[in-house]
């Protein structure tokens, strides 16, 4: 029974994609774009889900960022984090307003254009069954054994590499042990590898305890240095340190600053920051 429960759910997955609507044509827009500076607009951008469409989700959402600034977006469960990375990412379409990168809207690129601006690491890690090295270089080309070591180095990851049988050769399956926390780490060293020039770490480290968490903290101050980076957390210590932050709630932007000067503020985000002491005392 669980076996045909299991298959059934697969199959409506498999029919739900069959039937889903193809994407436009995009031959008219555009496939290239000058160096990626990492200036990036939110302009009144409004969205709702295409089968919801009387529940806005992004109500008035206007940002400034700067190229290689970090940006933290934070807010309760519900507030609009993941969907503003999603229209970044032009997974879905906006309603209204306009998301411009270098000052060019996305909307005139090819969603590969736009992919291909950004490297993610998710709250999910997902690696396939293949050798350390594939999953790491996945569709890259021309990457040496140097550069892998740099970035397994750089991520804490060098040790455990060394210690399999075939070392990047080894092939990862079920009877390689590996913990959710070097998972993690993985996919932030092929994060590293595709050496984008925007970055977007949602809720990256949620799946990995305090010592871990450290470790990856520093190879995300590596891996966002000079780079445009949003960063979804619900540890708020973890983004204290970002240039802007950006606090959410029902779709709206109510707040923005630094850590400083949101605190000093004493308004939602600092009610939100404290809770989580208060909560864990």
């Amino acid at each position: 029974m669980t076996n045909m429960q299991t298959a059934s759910a697969s199959a409506q997955r498999i029919f739900d994609f069959i039937e889903s609507e193809e994407l436009p044509d995009e031959s008219d827009k555009s496939s290239e774009m000058p160096e990626v500076k990492g200036n990036v607009s939110f302009e009144n951008v409004r969205f709702s889900y295409p089968d919801t469409p009387d529940k806005v989700i992004i109500k008035n959402f206007s940002a400034e960022v700067k190229a290689g600034q970090k940006v933290a977006i934070v807010g309760p469960t519900g507030a609009g984090k993941t969907t503003m990375v999603n229209l970044l990412m032009r997974f879905f379409e906006i309603n209204s307003g306009s998301i411009s990168i270098d000052g060019t809207p996305i909307s005139q690129l090819s969603r590969e254009t736009v992919h291909n601006m950004f490297s993610m690491v998710l709250q999910d890690t997902w690696l396939f069954e293949g050798t350390v090295r594939e999953n790491l270089v996945y569709n890259m080309e021309g990457i040496s054994d140097e550069s892998l070591e740099r970035v397994c180095k750089a991520c804490g990851l060098d040790k455990f590499v060394h210690t399999l049988p075939e070392g990047f050769d080894t092939v990862l399956s079920e009877s390689v042990a590996i913990s959710a926390g070097q998972k993690q780490l993985l996919t932030i060293a092929r994060a590293m590898l595709q050496n984008a020039p925007m970055l977007i770490l949602d809720e990256a480290t949620s799946s990995v305890d305090t010592r871990t968490e450290l470790l990856i903290q520093r190879a995300m101050d590596k891996l966002t240095k000079g780079r445009t980076s949003f960063v979804i957390a619900h540890r708020l210590s973890t983004i204290k340190n970002a240039d802007l932050i950006l606090v959410m709630r029902d779709g709206d932007v109510i707040e923005s600053g630094n850590h400083e000067t949101l605190m000093a503020k004493g308004g939602f985000y600092a009610e939100l920051y404290n809770s989580q002491f208060d909560q864990a005392s």
